[in-house]
């Protein structure tokens, strides 16, 4: 009898720390999770095969220094290996109202509404537009292209489309 009280005695001490160590494994748990969410972008790759497939059409197609509108890594890939201008990427250090630029940029890609983004890339001298099939950074966070207004033929014309499309801005 004296041993199972001991035992019943020895279980309730143990009881509090079975439940703090439940909790913490929940709570690293959610915070692993939430981490892992946050990271998954940048560890996905930023430029696709796809896209740099696009790029001989690009070459093919475009002028040099024609101007894309494109997120941070497309605006690169296109300057360092077509010779073509990104409305993002680049010396940052030249770019008149960059923190402007990137919101206008961010609305481009992210607004339902054609005539908008058309006006945005009026507004930056765009002929193209870059919509990777990957998520976008714009330089606020990671989105996807809301690419349906880009369909609107009244502001843009599908020219190229194999896992990259490329519009050109009427």
């Amino acid at each position: 009898m004296a041993a199972t009280a001991a035992a019943a005695r020895a279980a309730l001490e143990i009881l509090p720390v079975l439940m703090l160590l439940a909790a913490l494994a929940f709570f690293s748990y959610s915070d692993v999770s939430k981490a892992m969410d946050a990271a998954r972008p940048w560890m996905n790759p930023v430029i696709t095969p796809k896209e740099v497939a696009a790029l001989d059409w690009v070459r093919q197609n475009t002028a040099e220094r024609e101007l894309f509108v494109t997120d941070i890594f497309g605006g690169e890939l296109l300057m360092g290996r077509a010779l073509r201008e990104g409305t993002e990427g680049g010396d940052w250090a030249i770019v008149p109202n960059v923190v402007d630029r990137m919101a206008d940029i961010d609305k481009i890609y992210d607004s339902k509404n054609s005539s908008e983004a058309w006006a945005l890339a009026k507004k930056y001298g765009a002929k193209w537009v870059w919509v990777p099939d990957r998520q976008l950074f714009a330089g606020f966070s990671w989105k996807s292209a809301q690419e349906q207004k880009f369909h609107d033929e009244n502001f843009f014309e599908l020219a190229y489309d194999d896992q990259v499309q490329v519009f050109k801005v009427k």
